[in-house]
């Protein structure tokens, strides 16, 4: 995957939509690393830019994701800059609590909703024994902008919606990372599409909603988003998960599947004129 890629500014500009405009300083240049963590049965998405980290759900499990985030954060970097949840299920935020205890954290920034389980109460707890980890909403028109020019902007839900639903996958944080031509569309685990498909766009690489259940990836979505490249985050599990029709829809279209549970990590390196693949 080839793309032209922004001209390299020194800081990364974070705008949510509580109008919090930040700025935050980098102490390097560096490509773009957009990494989807193998963490089980769970979604965890690392995009890092030099030393400059934004960490998007957790998994399900702590140990799991420490380990993984060992492997692309160095070992003298003690600090995320943002943590993002795309909404409060177990496997999605099992490992943020242990990462607000082992980072230094500067924003934590979610849908508004507020899980029932143990994970979403240690994570609650998490954050209140923080100090210096700020805390907002994040709803359609929100955007962090990276150093490089990557944009990563958030196109569902409505700020607040999700707080008043029952199924808390309905309320999952749909985002689009832009970098040069290069582009990822992140759905959480985002049942139905019809909310959202208006406002979808064209994007290269598509991480799978919901990992890979049945009833998302419709053809009239992927019809919309036209993925050269799927990203399914898996693990060994009882819902069937990847769904056989999913699988079988993305093929059709000519998509190639890439699965945690098959390959481990995978990283896409965006650089100033490409972005590729990167295997360990």
């Amino acid at each position: 995957m080839r793309i032209r890629t922004l001209v390299v500014v020194a800081l990364l500009a974070l705008s949510i939509v509580a109008g919090i405009f930040l700025w935050l300083s980098i102490r390097e240049f560096a490509p773009l690393r957009v990494v989807f963590l193998d963490v089980g049965q769970g979604d965890a998405i690392l995009i890092a830019e030099g030393d400059t980290q934004v960490l998007i759900d957790g998994g399900a499990e702590s140990r799991q994701l420490l380990g993984q985030l060992g492997r692309f954060v160095p070992f003298w970097d003690h600090r995320i800059e943002t943590v993002i949840a795309t909404h409060p299920d177990a496997d999605h935020i099992g490992g943020l609590a242990a990462v607000i205890r082992r980072y230094r954290v500067g924003h934590f920034l979610s849908n508004g909703a507020e899980g029932q389980s143990g994970a979403a109460a240690d994570l609650k707890r998490s954050l209140e024994q923080s100090s210096e980890t700020d805390r907002a909403v994040l709803g359609t028109g929100s955007r962090l902008v990276f150093p490089g020019g990557a944009e990563l902007s958030v196109l569902f839900p409505v700020s607040g919606a999700a707080a008043n639903l029952e199924e808390t996958n309905e309320g999952s944080i749909v985002a689009r990372l832009e970098y040069g031509q290069a582009s990822f569309l992140l759905t959480g685990d985002l049942p139905h599409e019809e909310a959202v498909l208006p406002d979808i766009e064209p994007a290269q690489v598509l991480k799978v909603a919901h990992h890979g259940s049945k009833y998302s990836t419709s053809d009239a979505w992927l019809a919309r988003v036209q993925p050269e490249v799927a990203v399914v985050s898996v693990g060994k599990n009882r819902y069937g998960h990847p769904a056989d029709e999913v699988l079988h829809r993305l093929r059709a279209v000519g998509t190639e599947i890439l699965r945690t549970d098959e390959v481990g990590n995978i990283v896409f390196v965006c650089q100033q004129n490409a972005c590729v693949r990167e295997r360990r």
